[in-house]
């Protein structure tokens, strides 16, 4: 009995090895293929010694700002002073035409000026009303008060030498608008305005040059200056040709 089991394990050993499911060989990591192949990349830039990473593009620029200004100054250095000066000094502005000022003369008084001077100037603007309702001799009267009470009242010496004007008091006229002329300052708007109804005074005078030149001196400070340009235009039928 002992036999028979004995040969009953042999057999069975050299079954069942035969018999077993067999392991299927793992690729290798090494084989081509295994994984996908990776892409390669560009090396990260570099920070900065200041902690700050920067990129070619952004260095390329700096270097060619870096090249344009030390042209600049390579440039600048061999000019003289004054056109380095010149060069650095800004734009100036353009020249803004004078801005109308026929408005009321008691817009002129303000908290700092004198109770002198704020009475001269409210007979001014009555004056001027008086001048612009024709009543001339009225408005004469008036305006010889404003510089009794204020010599240095230029608007008082320009309106007192348009009534005179309208008067036929040509020369009178002049004089008074002489006056007003060393008054009235740098103020483009009013200078014109003298140097126009001198203009008329010299035309009706007869003084066709000197009216001629007066009218551009009017119209060189305010362009817009009616009483100039029409009496420009009137003038070019009036002034004889020059002899050839």
């Amino acid at each position: 009995m002992r036999r028979s089991l004995g040969a009953l394990a042999v057999v069975l050993v050299l079954v069942f090895p035969a018999c077993a499911p067999r392991r299927t060989a793992r690729p290798s990591s090494s084989r081509v293929g295994a994984y996908p192949p990776q892409v390669a990349t560009a090396p990260a830039p570099a920070p900065s010694p200041e902690g700050r990473i920067e990129r070619p593009e952004a260095s390329r620029v700096i270097l060619e700002e870096r090249s344009i200004r030390e042209e600049d100054l390579k440039g600048m250095g061999s000019s003289s002073p004054e056109v380095r000066e010149q060069a650095m000094r800004p734009a100036p502005a353009p020249r803004a035409l004078p801005l109308p000022d026929d408005s009321s003369l008691l817009a002129k008084i303000t908290p700092q000026t004198s109770p002198q001077a704020a009475a001269s100037l409210r007979l001014t603007e009555e004056g001027r009303k008086l001048l612009a309702a024709g009543q001339y001799k009225k408005a004469l009267t008036r305006l010889e008060k404003t510089i009794a009470i204020d010599s240095t009242n230029p608007y008082g010496y320009y309106y007192l030498a348009q009534a005179h004007y309208r008067l036929d008091h040509y020369q009178e006229s002049l004089n008074f608008l002489d006056v007003a002329e060393g008054l009235v300052g740098s103020d483009p708007y009013w200078l014109a305005e003298v140097f126009a109804l001198k203009g008329e005074n010299f035309h009706a005078m007869g003084f066709l040059q000197r009216a001629d030149s007066s009218y551009s001196q009017a119209l060189q400070l305010n362009p817009r200056n009616r009483v100039a340009s029409e009496g420009q235009n009137r003038l070019r039928g009036e002034v004889p040709p020059a002899l050839p």
